[in-house]
């Protein structure tokens, strides 16, 4: 299917589903724009799904991008246990499948990494591991840690039980008022029915780990950076995303910060200036 945007350029949106390195099935999206000066590939966050990033798709067209987005395991139209992994390297075998989708779709050259939250400790951890797959890294609300602690009584119980019974689901305790201050953004997550509340033990434990693991490897990340970060965050900790970015290897780095931003800073009423942002880097790095 084909669509026009502003500029004049056709827009090519397809999707389709493919598959995991384990086999199991994974939904992709693309908006391939003739003439594009890149691809930007997008990870989505925790619970959530790539249909919510068309927007943002459509903000990358008209700026002379392609954007591509799928739902990894757990979420959206793909298959796997609602919010469940048995080890966080599924996740990172779902991007890798994801960029060779995006090649076997007719675009070879490494794309711009963007993740969301969730997404962004994904893409963070992959572009440590493999960076020579993408050009760049941008993180929206990095999920480095959580913004409110928790105890440490409540972390080893979460250990434990993650030995015992790693597929205990749980609510997540994510309350919709904390993403944005739109309250239709809010509204239209709430009644969404590819979102889900649960998460369980074992990704409780998993994501802990992995976080870990990003910061103590940040030093040794080499592609452009740009992280973009919501001041009033009641979910993923600014704290934490400060000390990855100053811990961060790249010589080309760029830090922004939206005061009194909720967690999806570009679902926030002030959303475009993130999106100005994330195009203005793109154009110094493409």
């Amino acid at each position: 299917m084909a669509a026009e945007v502003e500029g004049g350029s056709p827009v090519s949106y397809e999707e389709h589903f493919f598959s995991a390195a384990d086999g199991l099935r994974l939904f992709y999206r693309r908006w391939f724009k003739d003439g594009a000066r890149g691809l930007v590939a997008l990870v989505h966050g925790f619970a959530e799904h790539s249909g919510r990033y068309d927007h943002v798709a459509a903000a990358l067209n008209e700026a002379g991008y392609s954007a591509a987005a799928f739902d990894y395991r757990g979420h959206g139209q793909s298959g796997g246990r609602r919010a469940h992994i048995d080890s966080f390297d599924q996740y990172l075998g779902d991007v890798r499948s994801f960029l060779a989708e995006i090649a076997q779709d007719g675009y070879p050259q490494p794309p711009v990494l963007l993740g969301h939250s969730q997404g962004g400790l994904i893409a963070a951890r992959l572009a440590e591991l493999d960076g020579e797959r993408i050009r760049g890294l941008a993180l929206s609300s990095p999920f480095f840690g959580l913004a409110m602690e928790v105890p440490a009584l409540k972390v080893a119980a979460g250990r434990l039980v993650s030995k015992i019974l790693p597929t205990l689901a749980m609510k997540s305790g994510v309350d919709p008022a904390w993403l944005s201050h739109d309250r239709q953004v809010v509204d239209r997550y709430a009644a969404d029915p590819l979102v889900s509340d649960v998460a369980t033990t074992r990704w409780f434990t998993e994501v802990m780990q992995a976080q870990q693991a990003s910061m103590a490897s940040a030093a040794g990340l080499k592609v452009p950076l740009l992280m973009l970060l919501a001041g009033d965050d009641k979910l993923a900790s600014v704290q934490e995303s400060r000390r990855f970015f100053e811990s961060a290897g790249s010589s080309d780095k760029r830090l922004e910060i939206y005061e009194d931003f909720y967690h999806e800073i570009f679902n926030e009423l002030g959303r475009d200036r993130p999106l100005s942002d994330l195009v203005d880097w793109l154009g110094r790095e493409t």
